[in-house]
């Protein structure tokens, strides 16, 4: 029989839960979460996603993990994403070589910045222009060299939208001071005790330090700073690149404009201008995190423009680098030299006449190069040359504008006797052949030499040496004897002179001297003087004095030529010369550059820029590249400066046939019927703009590089690519009409608009309320056109529909002198012009009357298609006498 457990097994059960209840109760918080199985797995995968990665990446793929310091300041993390990177010293290297308070990368081999950097400045008090800032650190990650022992902040509030951030090497300059402004649109913190520098306008943060590394020691400085999270602009680019490196070192493939940045923030534009005037190297990360390291002495200075309009920073930036005051009408025409063997110059005059070839201005018989015995006794044969060259110039009715170059050609022993045997059949003294001749040795405390003999430096350029002189600011005896020419001058160019050198170089002990010199130095040290020459009285090494070079050589050709124009190849934070680009290849890419070039330049204050058609190198094969070349043209129209210079192969119109050859020179002579639109605009702003310069509210536009605008008024859109049959607008807002066939496209702002071209198109628009002043036809001068032709009138109608009615209107306006302007106002039924000042002579006097004075046809776009004569337009012919605004306050003419 089975026992069967009675009441007392009742009793025990009772017991047995009471105990079991009791035990429950005692249990702990952290026991729920060690006994809950789910609980558990999702922590141990939590373990295993989040926290075990991080663990591992900082102790195997860091080497740098030294307990935090004992000074108070941040530690920083090495535990940073690799595009956000910052290298530390040169960056990739071997563990040993990488700074103890940097981080480094076992897998790539790079030594890298932690965040924040250590490599910081600190002070013991609240920042002031009189506090001095010690290095965090005592050594730099660059060769382990000092830090320097003290440096200091300026911060100069220059206007109510420019600030200026000066971080100076105060043991050999004495204190900066700042002013200070009132109603200010930014601000600035400056913190303490480690240095970090943020400053914020109404649009956000427009420089921030964000605790990245200052370095400061001998002949090495880096700075890191991030200016936006968007769309940057400048330094030769739309937009600016990340992962790109730019050089502050004149050289044979530099950009010509200032190193201005445009900063897109929220809609808003701010610019930062780098002042460095020693070879500096500007790096653009991934992150848009801004690097720049300097081989300098001095340190770094900042100027800040918080805009918010990318006019108003131009505007800023041009009361800084000053303004070209020199524009003539003639400059705006076609510039021509010929440095070919196989015609000379009075060959290709002679042909250029018969071929009614328009051009205003020419070289001469080739450019100039200085000797160095260079005076009217001994050099009776290159003056006469020169002098011959430019009559011939002038007899053909064109402006004599030749090419100069700094370098003075060496002129040996042997080649002096040669020349001596030229001058004994005049009545000179020997005295005053050496007095008046002889550069050398007259001049040589102004040569530079090397330093380890001192003898002097002799470059190379086309196989024959050359001496480099300074021009500094006490030149003018020097100029007076260089310049031996008596010939009268309409223009000069400047070439080669960031100066040019093609001396064989090596940099094997470069690193003996100078702590960072990197292959992008390298490369821009290449083509130029020796990095290390002197002057006889200086320890100064010519690489701290290279980058204002040619700013110098134009400053003493200013003096030495009084108010001729000039153009430069070489400036630095000078806008009061043109600039002369050079040395361009030919291809489709590099005529995509010169335009963005040529349009950054401008918003950059350097309104007058030249850029060769076609290039000017030899990379150029007229059977291949002729299509190109003519595309060429066609975009070169709209250039602010148009320059043909054909050094070993023929690039100027003659050069070309048939069909290729009748499409340059229409398109030239549409320049030349343009050019009273192109005068005017420049009195007031920059020829070719970018999207986001003259559309800043247009967001869809801003990093379009493929369009460009022409003045306020003109859109042009290029052919960019071979056997393109197309090309792509993106509308800006407003309405815009194909410039020459009045056809209206129809589209939204931002929206995409295909059109067909073809060889001999070039996509111009018009805008909606503008009327473009010009001349149907030209003749063979800038001058000519502008005096002989009749102007005519493009009507752009913008209409706006109301209720009832719609309204059209347009206007426009001519700049004639700085005394006088006319002015244009239309709708769909009359157009009225008005005068504004009371200089008419340029218009009404016969004797010296040099613009024309009448208009001849009037054509409206924008009309219901019952008032057009043409397809999309209507074109009214009628005789109208400017002068009659001598008597009246204005003129009106029917359009109906």
């Amino acid at each position: 029989m089975i026992p069967h457990i009675k009441e007392p097994q009742n009793e025990w059960d009772d017991m047995e839960l009471n105990y079991q209840y009791q035990q429950v109760k005692k249990i702990k918080w952290y026991h729920n979460i060690l006994l809950n199985r789910p609980l558990k797995v999702a922590i141990v995968f939590l373990l295993l996603t989040i926290v075990s990665p991080i663990v591992l990446y900082r102790f195997i793929f860091f080497t740098s993990l030294s307990l935090p310091p004992s000074d108070g300041y941040s530690v920083g993390s090495c535990v940073i994403s690799r595009e956000a990177r910052l290298p530390c010293g040169v960056g990739f290297m071997t563990e040993s070589e990488c700074h103890t308070h940097c981080c480094f990368d076992r897998n790539l081999h790079m030594c890298y910045h932690r965040i924040p950097s250590r490599f910081s400045y600190i002070m013991d008090q609240p920042w002031t222009e009189y506090t001095a800032l010690q290095p965090r650190i005592a050594t730099v990650p660059f060769s382990f060299q000092n830090s320097l022992p003290e440096i200091k902040l300026s911060i100069n509030e220059q206007s109510t939208t420019h600030m200026v951030l000066t971080f100076y090497n105060s043991r050999n300059i004495s204190i900066i001071v700042g002013n200070r402004t009132f109603n200010t649109e930014y601000s600035y913190e400056v913190s303490s005790p480690e240095l970090n520098v943020v400053v914020n306008a109404t649009q956000g943060t427009i420089f921030d330090m964000a605790r990245g590394p200052l370095i400061a020691s001998n002949n090495i400085w880096e700075i890191a700073f991030k200016l936006t999270n968007e769309s940057m602009y400048g330094l030769g680019e739309i937009p600016l690149k990340t992962n790109t490196t730019k050089m502050l070192y004149k050289n044979d493939g530099s950009f010509s404009s200032i190193p201005l940045i445009y900063a897109k923030l929220n809609d808003n534009f701010h610019g930062l201008l780098i002042d460095v005037s020693d070879p500096t190297e500007i790096s653009i990360r991934a992150d848009n995190q801004i690097v720049v390291r300097s081989i300098t002495n001095f340190g770094f200075k900042f100027h800040l423009f918080s805009g918010p309009e990318p006019k108003k920073i131009m505007q800023d930036v041009m009361k800084l680098i000053g303004h070209n005051k020199q524009l003539e009408y003639w400059m705006l025409g076609i510039h021509i030299c010929n440095e070919l063997p196989e015609m000379d110059l009075s060959s290709f005059i002679s042909n250029a006449t018969n071929g009614n070839m328009p051009y205003d201005s020419h070289c001469g018989h080739e450019p100039i190069v200085f000797n160095s015995n260079q005076c009217k006794n001994s050099e009776i044969s290159n003056i006469d040359r020169v002098n011959a060259g430019a009559s011939l110039v002038r007899n053909a009715n064109k402006k004599f504008v030749p090419h100069v170059s700094p370098y003075i050609r060496y002129i040996n022993e042997e080649t002096n006797k040669t020349m001596s045997k030229e001058t004994e059949n005049l009545e000179i003294s020997e005295e005053e052949i050496i007095e008046s001749c002889k550069i050398i040795p007259t001049f040589n405390d102004i040569m530079y030499r090397s330093q380890i003999n001192s003898e002097l430096y002799k470059g190379i350029i086309n196989d024959y040496e050359v001496l480099y002189p300074s021009y500094d600011a006490n030149s003018e005896n020097f100029m007076d004897i260089l310049w031996a020419y008596n010939t009268e001058l309409d223009g000069i160019i400047l070439e080669n002179n960031w100066p040019l050198d093609h001396t064989n170089k090596t940099f094997e002990d470069i690193d003996l001297y100078l702590p960072y010199f990197s292959k992008n130095f390298e490369d821009a040290f290449e083509n130029t003087p020796k990095w290390n020459l002197s002057l006889v009285n200086s320890s100064e090494l010519y690489l701290f004095k290279h980058i204002k070079y040619g700013n110098n050589f134009a400053n003493a050709f200013s003096k030495k030529t009084n108010n001729t124009p000039i153009s430069s190849s070489s400036l630095w934070m000078n806008g009061r010369f043109a600039i002369n680009r050079q040395n361009i290849d030919v291809s489709w890419t590099n005529l995509h550059r010169e335009l963005i070039a040529t349009a950054i330049g401008g918003i950059s204050g350097s309104w007058l820029w030249s850029s060769p058609i076609c290039g000017d190198t030899k990379n150029y094969d007229p059977e291949t590249q002729a299509s190109l070349c003519v595309k060429w043209y066609l975009a070169a129209t709209y250039f602010p400066l148009l320059k043909i210079h054909s050094k070993d192969i023929p690039r100027h119109p003659l050069a070309f046939n048939g069909t290729h050859k009748a499409i340059i020179t229409q398109a030239l002579n549409r320049r030349l019927g343009l050019l009273p639109y192109f005068y005017t605009t420049l009195q007031e702003g920059p020829l070719l703009r970018p999207m986001f310069y003259q559309f800043p509210s247009s967001a869809a536009l801003h990093d379009i590089n493929s369009q460009f605008s022409v003045g306020e008024n003109l859109l042009i859109v290029p052919n960019l690519q071979p056997f393109q049959s197309h090309v792509h607008v993106w509308l800006p807002p407003g309405t815009w009409y194909e410039l020459w066939g009045g056809l209206k496209l129809e589209g939204n702002e931002g929206d995409p608009v295909t059109i067909s071209t073809t060889e001999a198109d070039f996509l111009t628009l018009i805008r909606g309320g503008s009327i473009l002043i010009y001349q149907k036809e030209a003749r063979l001068t800038a001058e000519e056109t502008r005096l002989m032709i009749p102007f005519s009138a493009i009507i752009a109608l913008e209409c706006i529909k109301t209720n009832y009615t719609e309204n059209c209107q347009a206007s426009g306006k001519l700049y004639v002198t700085p005394e006088m302007s006319l002015f244009f106002e239309a709708n769909e039924k009359n157009i009225t012009i008005t005068a504004e000042g009371n200089d008419f002579d340029p218009i009404c006097d016969i004797n010296t009357g040099t613009w024309a004075y009448d208009f001849e046809y009037f054509t409206v776009y924008g009309l219901y298609e019952e008032f057009n004569n043409y397809d999309n337009y209507r074109e009214v012919r009628k005789f109208v006498d400017l002068c009659v605004l001598e008597n009246d306050s204005e003129i009106v003419i029917d359009l109906l």
